[in-house]
């Protein structure tokens, strides 16, 4: 990752908050264009114990230089926070928040693809009411099959963290570990079209959110982000 990623970036989301139609601007009404405080090295450090596994470099950077979280993508970024239960990402300032997500279960390996495919499979299987001689075994089979679709659903959100609502029940994620470490996939689960990846690490991603939004105000942009690496 090119050391210039995130110079005046932070200074760049500010200003945006001082133009006149800024609150126009998709989500910003969610964040208003603020940014949390930047964390220092021990306090990711704590949370990378947590995660058990070091935070993906370009937003381990963007924490250290930019700020914990507020002003980003759609409704905004969800902001790592030590609590009793220990880290978390919750939504500091934000009026439309993400789901939180504990250090702990990002933590736990990525398998969505996997359990993708899983589900697809336990689709085929879905119990048949014509196929049971009474309701109440129907209600049974039905019900245990529908238990079993729920578990894996939920298993696919392990692994990652959820960093951005997007709107009507959307959302952005990160991975956390594993071979797609840092990439940004949609959760759009809501229209059973699971979780998707973007094709997209977090720098291109914030960053392209940055330009487009100082070019929907009129601002001049800085020069154009870096590739989009790891």
């Amino acid at each position: 990752m090119s050391a210039d990623t995130w110079v005046r970036v932070r200074e760049r989301v500010l200003r945006l908050a001082e133009h006149p139609r800024a609150d126009k601007v998709f989500g910003a009404r969610g964040h208003g264009f603020r940014l949390g405080p930047v964390m220092g090295e021990e306090q990711i450090r704590a949370l990378e114990a947590d995660l058990g596994v070091g935070l993906p470099e370009q937003y381990r950077s963007f924490l250290l230089r930019v700020g914990g979280g507020g002003a980003g993508p759609y409704y905004g970024l969800m902001t790592p926070v030590l609590g009793e239960g220990g880290w978390q990402w919750l939504g500091i300032g934000l009026r439309c928040a993400a789901q939180p997500t504990t250090a702990e279960f990002a933590g736990r390996p990525f398998v969505a693809e996997v359990l993708q495919r899983e589900l697809a499979a336990l689709e085929t299987r879905e119990p048949a009411q014509e196929a049971f001689a009474d309701d109440d075994e129907f209600r049974r089979a039905y019900a245990a099959w529908d238990a079993r679709y729920g578990e894996l659903d939920d298993a696919r959100e392990a692994g990652a963290v959820f960093l951005s609502e997007q709107g009507c029940g959307f959302t952005s994620v990160m991975v956390m570990a594993g071979p797609h470490r840092g990439a940004i996939w949609d959760d759009r689960r809501p229209v059973d079209g699971g979780i998707v990846p973007t094709g997209h690490y977090f720098a291109y991603w914030y960053r392209s959110w940055l330009e487009r939004t100082e070019q929907q105000l009129a601002f001049t942009a800085a020069p154009s982000h870096q590739g989009d690496t790891l």
